[in-house]
């Protein structure tokens, strides 16, 4: 059924989150089968785990164009155009293929009697856009979990799992090991895995599936690692060796420990393809860390004060961003601002928040499962250790960015977290609203990779 127009597309399109979340492949591959099995078409690189797939996506991305091939690059969630989800060498879909492609889904789906979720259209979508813009590559991150998820249709030259945390246990199960074997099943028959797992019950079930399927696995710290060696709020140098590799001095514009692990992940993948492919050579390895990037993810917007930008969500997340926070920037004081989705462990990430914060916005970006942001500050003022806080409440997101911008001092700075949706109104704040002083802002143009 053809579309008019771009509105009535992103119309149909947004209208399919009616239908939730759907674990399950039959309707995905009903669907997909229509059109002929596209996601068998493409080489692919699968990416699983609750932080760092969208980071790792990044790298193996970059170091595949830098390798002279047309890459497919399927992520969710997206910080301010749904495009963003299906990119073909680092540029959004067109709005014309768009349009396209939705109205011959839309068709197929009710011909069919099969509908799709949100999420299941966008993989959909992703896997007939790139195997008919004739991609060399894709690279695909999972939505949720992975055993179910709609992305798993697919049969990857080399799966990357970055991290293990607690996240979606009300889908995946209550415990790592739960979590970590809903995520292994992208590993495939005689296929082959790189993962940075630390808890041991996890990589247990990451063995026990990679054994399974006869699929080789190589673990971070292990068979391959990395070290950082100098980091800066723009960027950092790691030393990274696999096996008989050793290479130094290799930079990244993402910045915090936890992309020294990705970095590597993605680092490790290439050499293993390069056996096959030897394009992927160290200069495209070296050029494609360097100039990856991912918008929203420990990203500098602003000096004097700083403003940082980062998406962490569940406990894993903050853990990791308040550590890079201490070990990078230098400042007087933090100004906390955030929202938090109300089905994620609240009191928990709090608790990780208040000791670096000295001052807290809780704020509400425009999503119903947002927590209430003075249900937030109650909470947090009941807690041990808060009364030394400055806590405020803001109902709008950019709002919050004004105030903390009244507050903040030259020598401060300003950190917006909690959630990807408090992350993507903020920075849509800073890059068109222009909260703050324009020659203070960086860049925000720069390209995404």
């Amino acid at each position: 059924m053809a579309l008019a127009n771009y509105t009535e597309t992103m119309s149909y399109i947004s209208g399919l989150m009616g239908g939730g979340i759907h674990l399950g492949l039959e309707n995905t591959a009903r669907v997909l089968g229509h059109f002929g099995d596209p996601q068998l078409k493409v080489p692919t690189v699968h990416i699983a785990g609750t932080n760092g797939k969208g980071s790792t996506a990044a790298f193996i991305e970059s170091i595949l164009r830098h390798s002279g091939h047309r890459v497919g690059l399927f992520t969710t969630p997206h910080l301010d155009d749904f495009r963003e989800r299906v990119q073909l060498d680092r540029e959004l879909i067109p709005e014309a293929a768009l349009i396209d492609l939705t109205g011959r889904i839309r068709q197929a789906s009710e011909q069919l009697n099969t509908p799709l979720t949100y999420f299941e259209f966008g993989a959909v979508l992703a896997f007939l856009y790139f195997h008919e813009a004739e991609a060399d590559w894709n690279v695909i991150e999972v939505g949720l979990g992975g055993r179910l998820d709609a992305t798993n249709l697919c049969r990857p030259e080399v799966a990357l799992i970055p991290s293990i945390g607690w996240d979606h246990s009300n889908y995946l199960g209550p415990t790592l090991a739960d979590i970590a074997r809903e995520k292994a099943f992208i590993i495939k028959e005689n296929g082959t895995v790189f993962a940075h797992v630390e808890d041991k019950a996890a990589f247990a079930e990451i063995e026990r599936r990679a054994g399974g399927v006869n699929a080789s696995l190589y673990r971070f710290g292990t068979q391959f690692g990395a070290a950082l060696v100098r980091a800066t709020p723009m960027g950092q140098t790691i030393d990274f060796h696999c096996g008989p590799h050793r290479l130094q001095g290799l930079e990244t514009a993402l910045i915090g420990p936890h992309q020294v692990t990705n970095a590597a992940l993605a680092a490790a993948a290439a050499l293993w393809l390069r056996e096959s492919h030897p394009e992927i050579d160290e200069a495209a390895l070296r050029a494609g860390l360097q100039s990856a990037r991912w918008p929203g993810r420990l990203e500098v917007m602003s000096r004097e004060p700083w403003v940082v930008l980062d998406a962490a969500h569940n406990p894993d997340g903050v853990i990791k961003l308040t550590q890079a926070v201490r070990e990078i920037f230098s400042f007087d004081r933090l100004i906390l601002v955030t929202g938090i989705m109300r089905d994620k462990p609240v009191d928990e990430m709090l608790d990780l928040f208040t000791p670096l914060a000295d001052h807290i916005l809780f704020t509400r970006p425009r999503q119903e499962r947002a927590e209430d942001p003075e249900r937030l500050a109650g909470r947090l003022r009941e807690k041990a250790g808060a009364k030394a806080l400055d806590i405020e409440t803001t109902d709008s997101v950019p709002q919050a960015l004004r105030q903390a911008r009244e507050a903040a001092r030259p020598g401060d700075l300003i950190l917006v977290t909690g959630s990807i949706f408090t992350v993507a109104e903020a920075r849509q704040a800073l890059v068109h609203e222009k909260v703050f002083p324009s020659h203070n802002t960086l860049d925000s143009s720069r390209p995404r990779g």
